[in-house]
Parts: C-alpha cells; sequence; structure tokens
C-alpha cells in the first residue's frame, strides 16, 4: 500500500491502514517495536501530527501499545482461557456439582420481570427469581460473568439452602425431573452495557460475547435462563 496525498482519505487514516497491512504482511510481528514517529516521518514524507493520531488511534485499538521510554510496539494477544465442549449447560447453576467450585456471590432474590416472565411463561402473580452470579476467572484475571435467574416457585427455599451451606446435591434432590437437560442458547456480540462493563472490568461500550438463553428440564418446562457475559479477547469456546 502506498500513501497518496492527493487523495481525499486523510493521511493519518491511510498511515493507519499502511501500519494494520504491515502487521498482518508479518513485517511488524507481535511484540515486535515498530518505527518511531520520527522515522515514520522521514520515511513517508508525513508530518509528526499525522503519524502521531495515525499511532494513537491504533493504540485505542488494541493494535499498538506504548511502553513508556522504550517505544511502540505491536500488541500480543493474550492467552485465551478455553472453555471446552461449550454447550448450552456450560454457564448454568442448576448443572454444577458443587457451587464451591465458583466464586459464587450472595444468591439474591429479584422479584417478576416482564421480560424473564415472558420467556418463563408466566402470566399471573408468583413471588419472582433467584439470580445466582458468579466470575470466571483465570490467571487473577476476570474473563466473564455468569447470571442464572432460577424461578422461587420452583426452588422456593434455593437462597436460604445456599446460605446455610447445603450441598448441591441435596439442594437439587427430589428436583430431578426440574433440573436442565438441554437449552436454547444465542451467542451475540454487541456493546457491554454500563453494569458489565464494570463486572468485566473494561471500558464502556467495549464489545463483548453474550450467551444468554432459556434452559429446559425433562419435563419440558424452562427451569432457568442464563445470561453470561464474556470477553472475547479473552475466551476461546470449544464446540464439538
Amino acid at each position: 500500500m502506498k500513501l497518496d496525498k492527493h487523495s481525499s482519505i486523510p493521511l493519518y487514516a491511510q498511515l493507519r491502514e499502511l501500519i494494520v497491512e504491515r502487521i498482518q504482511d508479518g513485517e511488524y510481528k507481535q511484540g515486535d517495536r515498530i518505527p518511531s514517529e520520527m522515522q515514520l516521518c522521514k520515511e513517508l514524507d508525513l508530518s509528526r501530527p499525522t503519524v502521531r493520531q495515525a499511532i494513537s488511534e491504533l493504540v485505542s485499538d488494541g493494535i499498538l501499545e506504548i511502553h513508556k521510554g522504550r517505544g511502540t510496539y505491536v500488541s500480543t494477544e493474550p492467552e485465551r482461557l478455553a472453555i471446552p465442549h461449550f454447550n448450552a449447560l456450560s454457564f448454568s447453576f442448576l448443572n454444577l456439582n458443587s457451587y464451591d467450585e465458583i466464586e459464587l456471590r450472595p444468591v439474591m432474590l429479584v422479584g417478576p420481570e416482564s421480560e424473564l416472565d415472558e420467556i418463563f411463561g408466566f402470566t399471573g402473580k408468583h413471588p419472582g427469581y433467584w439470580l445466582a452470579q458468579w466470575p470466571i476467572y483465570y490467571d487473577h484475571q476476570i474473563h466473564g460473568w455468569c447470571s442464572s435467574y432460577i424461578p422461587v416457585s420452583i426452588f422456593p427455599d434455593l437462597g436460604q439452602s445456599i446460605s446455610s451451606g447445603k450441598r448441591m446435591v441435596d439442594i437439587k434432590s427430589n428436583k430431578y425431573a426440574f433440573l436442565p437437560t438441554k437449552g436454547s442458547i444465542n451467542i451475540i456480540a454487541r456493546p457491554a452495557r454500563n453494569r458489565e462493563a464494570k463486572m468485566l472490568e473494561i471500558p464502556r461500550r467495549s464489545f463483548i460475547l453474550v450467551a444468554e438463553g432459556p434452559l429446559f428440564a425433562r419435563n419440558g418446562s424452562i427451569c432457568e435462563v442464563i445470561r453470561t457475559a464474556l470477553r472475547p479477547e479473552l475466551i476461546r469456546l470449544e464446540i464439538n
């Protein structure tokens, strides 16, 4: 790619694309230091503000990173946490054998919500939902946030049972007809909502992956709705 000073496309935008092209072609590899601002100015006959703006935008996009006192480097892609055998039940709370294996937050009782009521098929009064939440941590960094909504009408003592330390196997005993066996989960990419950005420790409006939808029990009824927010740059879903 050559820069065209007569083009309607601003020079900083052309330079930005040129640097990306050099990264994709392997001229600048992950972890490599790219030429300094002055070197790029001299090589391409550009002003320093033009070069600086192009680099600033690539830093904001996460393609480049500045190491103070050392220069500008091509960002290294972080190691991704693999979610093996990903399926509809991967982030189900009711599918867990033990909640000791997750950093479960205090289970909350939430009132009826129109969106959830429609999914569960509730049309009249009901006692609401238990909300179970826990983070996905790996190497001391948050990778995702799981939320599970479970009808109080199916598990009336769930919150109290967990607070008292009751084992999951005992909580689920005599409830096997109401435990999830399959689900209908959508995976979408969208900007993070403010609460999701806070939970995931990312800038507002950053793009995330969201896995959400209902889970179905053996009797065919919906027993749980999951909403899991994931950081796409840190997660790898393995689907078999």
